[in-house]
């Protein structure tokens, strides 16, 4: 009741404020509208249409209330400005790339993992459940810190250097971010899909399958599988805000 009370106290908050932000940009565009009329006015005088002259007018003022090729930040490495646009657009895309790669991985073997022990005794799965478990409250820190000090020990030991663990300026490396990024969903993703597959193991549906014959990896492949498959994406969605939170503290480390 108390919920309902305060969605209602809340709702017309909200409303106005849409409304007072509505209101400030149809204001904002009316005075940049009107702020180059002199143009078209001047040439309706002299019996001439100045509509680019008044478009090209608009596009003036905007860049000059918001000049965004001037927009620079410290580069603190460099030690020197450098502009934001459109290095940003870079680092953006890298920053994409990196997060969906690792959400492929993290879906794509999370469920193979799912699929392999579905397939083993109750006694094994309640095994790997607990590990999951520990695994899970593991630091993405220190997962990150670990595979770095890996490669470190790998090219000491065999002078081949798998990956670089830094980079600065222009390049990239894509890899061991990756992997680093992917490590925690993926250990979150296989537990939630083992916890799905098992509910769905207790269906109906299946116990029929078993009653006509059909082969447990059957069964967990084409029945359990498509059925277990929804829940998993749904829950992929929330694994996608967990790892936006660890790609900064990744990214600070990489680059």
């Amino acid at each position: 009741m108390d919920d309902k009370i305060n969605k209602r106290e809340n709702f017309p908050k909200g409303v106005k404020g849409l409304k007072f932000l509505t209101n400030f940009c149809i204001a904002f565009a009316g005075i940049i509208l009107a702020g180059s009329l002199p143009i078209l006015i001047r040439g309706w005088v002299e019996g001439e249409w100045r509509g680019r002259l008044y478009v090209e007018s608009i596009r003036e003022t905007l860049e000059g209330l918001w000049p965004i090729g001037e927009i620079a930040f410290l580069n603190y490495r460099a030690g020197q400005e450098m502009p934001l646009f459109p290095n940003i657009f870079a680092y953006i895309v890298y920053s994409l790339e990196i997060l969906f790669l690792a959400l492929l991985v993290a879906i794509i073997t999370s469920l193979t993992f799912t699929i392999v022990t579905m397939l083993l005794s109750d006694n094994i799965r309640e095994r790997v459940k607990m590990i999951l478990y520990f695994l899970e409250s593991v630091p993405d820190l220190l997962i990150i810190m670990l595979a770095q000090l890996s490669v470190i020990f790998f090219f000491k030991e065999t002078g081949v250097l798998i990956s670089k663990i830094a980079v600065a300026g222009d390049d990239r490396i894509y890899w061991l971010p990756v992997l680093c990024l992917a490590v925690l969903p993926t250990i979150q993703l296989y537990r939630l899909s083992m916890l799905t597959f098992q509910e769905e193991e207790r269906q109906m549906y299946v116990e029929l399958a078993h009653a006509l014959g059909f082969s447990k990896v059957y069964i967990v492949l084409i029945h359990m599988f498509r059925n277990a498959i929804i829940s998993v994406f749904f829950q992929s969605k929330r694994t996608m805000s967990f790892m936006l939170s660890n790609l900064v503290v990744l990214e600070l480390i990489f680059n």
